[in-house]
C-alpha cells in the first residue's frame, strides 16, 4: 500500500515530467538551461546569471525567455530587466519586457499541469560575429521586494536555419 506522502510526491512529479517532456531540445537549440527560485520568493535585489558558449559565430541565434510559475504567482503579468553582452563582451544592452502570464479572467496561459505552468516568449535574435560566451543576466520588475510564485527563469537559444 502506498503512504499519503509517497502518493503526494507523485502527484507533484508528474506536472514536472509532462513540463520537461514539453520542453525537450530539437535539433535547433544549442543552449538551454533554467535556474531555480527559493520557494520564499525573489528578491528584488536577486540577479539570474546564464552563460551560454557560442561556438557558431556566422549563425543568428533567437533567444527565448521562459517563466515556471505556481498557481500561487499573484499577477497576470511579470516585468523582466534582462541584459545581455554586445559583440565586445564587457558592454551590456538592458531591456524591459512583459511577459503575460495570466489572461484578463485569471486563466494561465503556458502549458502544464497540476500546480505548475510553463510559458515561453521570443525575446530577441542575435548574430555575434565571434565565438565565446553570451552573458544574460535577468531580475525581476515588480513592486514585491519579495516576488512569490516564480519557480524558475530559463534562457533557450535556438539556431535559426
Amino acid at each position: 500500500m502506498t503512504s499519503h506522502n509517497q502518493k503526494k510526491n507523485k502527484s507533484r512529479l508528474l506536472p514536472l515530467l509532462f513540463i520537461i517532456a514539453l520542453t525537450a531540445c530539437d535539433s535547433n537549440t544549442m543552449y538551454h538551461s533554467f535556474l531555480h527560485l527559493s520557494k520564499e520568493g525573489w528578491g528584488k535585489s536577486d540577479t539570474l546569471t546564464f552563460k551560454a558558449p557560442i561556438t557558431d559565430s556566422l549563425a543568428t541565434y533567437r533567444i527565448f525567455v521562459e517563466v515556471r510559475n505556481r498557481e500561487d504567482y499573484p499577477y497576470n503579468n511579470l516585468y523582466l530587466f534582462i541584459s545581455h553582452n554586445t559583440q565586445d563582451s564587457t558592454v551590456f544592452v538592458t531591456d524591459t519586457i512583459k511577459y503575460t502570464l495570466a489572461d484578463k479572467s485569471g486563466k494561465w496561459l503556458g502549458t502544464g499541469l497540476g500546480s505548475l505552468y510553463q510559458s515561453s516568449s521570443s525575446y530577441t535574435f542575435i548574430a555575434p560575429r565571434r565565438s565565446g560566451n553570451l552573458t544574460f543576466r535577468i531580475s525581476h520588475g515588480m513592486r514585491d521586494n519579495i516576488l512569490k510564485g516564480v519557480n524558475d527563469i530559463g534562457i533557450q537559444i535556438k539556431q535559426v536555419k
